[in-house]
Order: C-alpha cells, then structure tokens, then sequence
C-alpha cells in the first residue's frame, strides 16, 4: 500500500510546482515560467504539449504580436497567454470560473511590473445554459472586428464539444481573426466498432464555419504503431491525410488555422492541408 502510494505522488509530482519553458525564433528568446498543479486543478493544471507547441509556433511565426487583441480559450496554466503577453500582446485569457485563479497566478508570474495589458475571465463555452452570455460578453470586449487572434489547446475532447468549441471560435472571430488550435484526441482503443472517432467529427464540422487550414505537424511525420488503429475508426482522416504523405495523428497534433469563410489566409503562410468552407452551399 504505502509503496503504491509513493508510487502515485511520484507520478503526481511530475505536474506540481513550478516550470520553465524556453521558446525563441524570430530574433526572439522568451522564458515562460508557469505553476502547475494537477492535484487542484486537474487537466487545466498542468502545460500540455499542444499549449507548447502552441506557444512556440506563435514565438517562430514572422509575425509582430505587439498591439494585438489576444484570446485563449481553456487556457490553464496560461502558457500561451504569457507567452503572448511577453510579445507585447493585449490578452484575454479564458477557462472555467474555478480555474481562473490559478490562470491568474499563472500570467501574473509572467507579466511585467505594472502591465495591465491583460486579465481572465470566466468562459464556459461547452455549457448551454452560459456559453451565450460567456460569449456575448466576450465579444463586447473584443468590438465589431473580434480578436486579433484566438488560441486554444486541448479544447475538443469529445464528439459533444466539437460543435459548441467552433460557434465560440465563430463567434469571438472577425473577418481578420487568426483562430488556431492545436490538440484533438486520436481514436482511443476503446473506440466501438461504427463509433466515429472525435478527429472525423472534428474535421466534418470544421467546413461547416471555416475555411480550415492545417500549418503545421509538430514532431515527426513518419508512421508509428498506433496508425492501422488510427485509421480504422477515422477514415474521414485518412482520406484527407494520405495524398499528403501525411498520418492521422498528424491532423490530430497538428496546429489548424479557422478563417471565416471567404476570409483571405495570409501569405506568410504556407499550409500543409486545406478544407474548404461549406458554409452557403447547399
């Protein structure tokens, strides 16, 4: 028993305290500290590897982030925020009401002395009952042209979530809205047999408000073990993924990019995949 338990807080200690993250690229070299906490906080206490790679893509892209109206949803431990604050971003950062003061804490360890170039609020976007008020509220801050940019990791995890996760992304956006997320679940092994995995329901309902727009895959893009189980409950996936040379996890890990439908991509871009908005059509 005690050596199980030892076992458990080893394991447990792995998210706990506090972390440095080091990001540079474009003539940047940023240090993100952040406070993780999985014990009090569970998912949203801990830096995921989508947050990380988030972070970084936004660190490398040639683009200036200064001035920018920021949001990021499901935001945690705030990585991506911090990281976006330090590049001289204005930033909304968002989660559920019981996380925000561990997002506050979060980005006030990483804000400098006197900046108010940022706060948290509640957002509570996979909920009926708030979502349309969270969101109301949100946009109002934000003005007719939405935000400059959203951000969000490991906001879809379930087939539920997908749709209510893309109307927030729609409606926080204006027609020069960079929306980027990065983070959706590859089929679990306990997926049924006719079950649809979350990464085609994902890339079903994305044309249905975006033009969709895959930049990047994090990591490498050869095959692994996991593909034949991949593939067989997401062939939505593969069937867009293999004229690419590319794996079903690679839509899954990699950093997708939302622009209203007609909205133009911009041309420091170079994107791996695109799906075209349905939106209109009949």
């Amino acid at each position: 028993m005690h050596a199980m338990q030892a076992d458990k807080e080893h394991h447990f200690d792995e998210f706990a305290g506090e972390k440095e993250h080091q990001f540079q690229g474009s003539g940047r070299n940023l240090i993100i500290r952040t406070y993780e906490d999985f014990m009090q906080n569970a998912i949203g206490g801990v830096v995921t590897r989508a947050s990380k790679d988030l972070a970084r893509w936004a660190t490398e892209v040639p683009k200036d982030w200064h001035g920018c109206q920021t949001v990021e949803l499901g935001s945690g431990c705030g990585l991506v925020s911090s990281a976006l604050l330090r590049m001289g971003a204005h930033i909304v950062a968002t989660d559920l009401a019981e996380i925000l003061p561990h997002l506050e804490y979060n980005i006030s360890l990483n804000a400098y002395s006197g900046c108010d170039e940022w706060h948290v609020q509640a957002l509570n976007w996979d909920s009926s009952s708030v979502r349309a008020k969270d969101r109301a509220a949100l946009r109002s801050k934000l003005g007719s042209s939405g935000a400059d940019a959203i951000f969000a990791a490991n906001c879809v995890y379930t087939r539920d979530t997908v749709g209510m996760f893309l109307k927030t992304l729609k409606a926080l956006s204006g027609p020069d809205t960079l929306a980027l997320m990065c983070g959706v679940p590859v089929p679990p092994a306990m997926l049924q047999d006719g079950e649809t995995s979350i990464v085609d329901a994902f890339l079903s309902a994305c044309p249905r408000f975006f033009d969709s727009y895959l930049l990047e895959v994090p990591g490498s893009l050869e095959d692994d073990e996991d593909e034949p189980r991949e593939s067989k409950y997401s062939p939505l996936a593969l069937q867009l993924a293999r004229p690419h040379g590319l794996r079903v996890s690679a839509l899954a890990d990699g950093i997708w990019l939302f622009k209203l439908p007609g909205c133009p991509c911009p041309s420091w871009l170079r994107p791996l995949l695109v799906l075209e908005s349905t939106f209109g059509t009949s």
